[in-house]
């Protein structure tokens, strides 16, 4: 076991302290919104001790939680091109940065099982798998999970064509999209995804894939889900930070907001929302809003980076 073990508990009032900095192997970034239960009692610091203690996982999550859905032989998205080298090499892996590739899911496990890859089989936890179910068809307008087919790396992204149901063409949320037409976004517009590469995302679901946000303490911090347990959800966050969160502080981005031209609405700044955003127009076809933002400044956000709260 590593030394140098650094116990901390992220309480509301601190969630800025999460991406701080120091030597550590083990840590626990929990937010709650419970005001019963708006710090860690004695008993509870205790226990989340002996399990940082018990185990290599870098953060304080259950690592034989699975996402629902996997079988030998899908396409998954996991962090293994990343992983193990930093849990053997880094001094604080849970604060390193990940990026989601998609491999092959080759055996499974109790806790872990077998990624892959260009010719590499990888030993990963289960929590860290995301599953590529296959036979999924999608519609237009349809959000689905997958990832760069022409490059690498996890995308969301909005179906344009529905020609093919399994083999939908689509233009990407996660990347930048810009007028002069020479933004990411728009020069893989219209990509066409293989079969049995994607997930169709689905409204008000705990999915991975699905854009959160921490509400509990005021904060809005924006995550990607990646997995999750009945307290816990283990997220993607701004710069590839994957961080553990009390799943009762958190709430899913809707797929179907009621967004308006006129709105005045929250927008994606630097890994949080923040209020400010006035919506100039809306392309429903790509998912992007034209906003300008609270300094008078125009942008363009992705329909998962602009949050109406009710």
């Amino acid at each position: 076991m590593r030394k140098n073990i650094l116990f901390a508990i992220v309480l509301p009032l601190s969630l800025a302290m999460a991406g701080c900095g120091g030597v550590t192997t083990h840590t626990i970034n929990l937010q709650d919104n419970n005001e019963n239960n708006s710090e860690a009692t004695e008993q509870e610091k205790g226990d989340v001790e002996k399990a940082i203690e018990a185990s290599d996982f870098p953060w304080y999550f259950p690592e034989e939680a699975k996402n629902e859905g996997l079988a030998e032989g899908q396409a998954v998205l996991s962090i293994h091109s990343f992983y193990p080298s930093k849990l053997e090499e880094s001094n604080d892996p849970a604060n390193e940065t990940y990026i989601f590739y998609n491999a092959t899911l080759k055996s499974i496990g109790e806790k872990s099982s077998v990624v892959s890859s260009m010719g590499q089989d990888i030993e990963m936890p289960n929590a860290l798998i995301i599953p590529i179910l296959q036979g999924q068809k999608a519609k237009k307008g349809d959000i689905v999970l997958t990832w760069w087919q022409s490059g690498s790396g996890m995308e969301r992204a909005i179906v344009t064509d529905d020609s093919n149901p399994s083999s939908p063409k689509v233009s990407y949320l996660d990347m930048e999209w810009k007028d002069d037409g020479k933004g990411f976004a728009n020069e893989h517009n219209n990509e066409q995804l293989r079969p049995n590469t994607f997930v169709v995302l689905k409204n008000n679901e705990w999915q991975p894939g699905a854009q959160i946000v921490v509400t509990g303490d005021g904060s809005y911090k924006i995550y990607t889900y990646i997995c999750a347990s009945d307290k816990y959800v283990l997220a993607l966050g701004f710069a590839g930070k994957i961080v553990s969160l009390y799943r009762d502080a958190c709430k899913i981005v809707p797929l179907n907001q009621d967004l308006n031209v006129g709105d005045e609405v929250m927008g994606n700044f630097v890994g949080s929302f923040r209020t400010g955003y006035t919506i100039n127009k809306i392309d429903k076809k790509i998912g992007r809003v034209w906003v300008t933002n609270s300094f008078g400044s125009p942008e363009i956000l992705s329909i998962l980076d602009v949050y109406k709260e009710e």
